[in-house]
């Protein structure tokens, strides 16, 4: 049985992931990590070691405050935490609207900066003469992915089971709907998604730091966890 631990997007309710991690990473160790968006940052720290108490502490900097600081703020966490186990990041091609996977040593710092480039808000990436944007763009939570990469025994950790805000939540459910990536878990597979109970915050949330916010979503992530593993 191949394990994997699948982590979602989110914006700055990746400090939920924290928490639940925190709580999950004494039961639980996969033999692979996938990650989308900010779950794409959170993955490859797991990946690389970190520890549950570095992860959390890693979202209590203020410099996650600024998202100019985001490339930067990338390259340090992978100078800290080097791959260590295996680890895929999901980035959507825009120019075929197709989410696309990286593994291992093929991962840069543009790959995670692409996975969390957030249209409209953050700079799309090019690789390889290919742009690509968030990993969450047309399916926050990409279980997919590990079951492609052979996970037979899945734990899903979904910080954004909800789109914040009434204004652009019909449009991203029309557009996920249109052109979304939602391929059905085949049987056999052991899928356990933990999520949380409606949305953290509003959009405005999602994207700024808040050391009150960070805090009470790390201990509702732990909370989640205990509730039921």
């Amino acid at each position: 049985m191949k394990t994997a631990l699948v982590l979602s997007g989110g914006g700055m309710f990746g400090a939920w992931q924290a928490g639940a991690w925190r709580a999950l990473a004494p039961d639980f160790s996969p033999d692979l990590i996938v990650g989308a968006s900010v779950g794409s940052l959170n993955g490859y720290a797991i990946a690389g070691g970190a520890t549950p108490d570095q992860l959390i502490a890693f979202w209590r900097q203020p410099s996650l405050a600024s998202f100019r600081n985001l490339p930067a703020t990338i390259q340090e966490l992978m100078r800290l935490h080097p791959l260590r186990q295996d680890y895929a990041v999901v980035l959507t091609d825009l120019l075929r609207m197709k989410p696309k996977i990286f593994r291992g040593d093929e991962i840069t710092w543009r790959h995670l900066a692409a996975s969390c480039a957030i249209p409209g808000i953050l700079p799309q990436q090019r690789i390889h003469g290919r742009w690509y944007s968030d990993g969450g763009l047309l399916n926050p939570l990409p279980v997919w992915g590990a079951v492609e990469s052979g996970a037979t025994r899945i734990i899903a950790l979904h910080a954004l089971p909800e789109i914040p805000g009434s204004l652009i939540k019909p449009f991203v459910k029309g557009f996920r709907a249109t052109v979304g990536h939602n391929p059905p878990v085949p049987s056999g597979v052991d899928l356990t998604v933990i999520k949380t109970d409606g949305p953290l915050g509003s959009m405005h949330d999602a994207l700024h730091w808040k050391a009150e916010n960070i805090n009470r979503w790390i201990e509702m992530g732990e909370a989640a966890i205990r509730k039921r593993i």
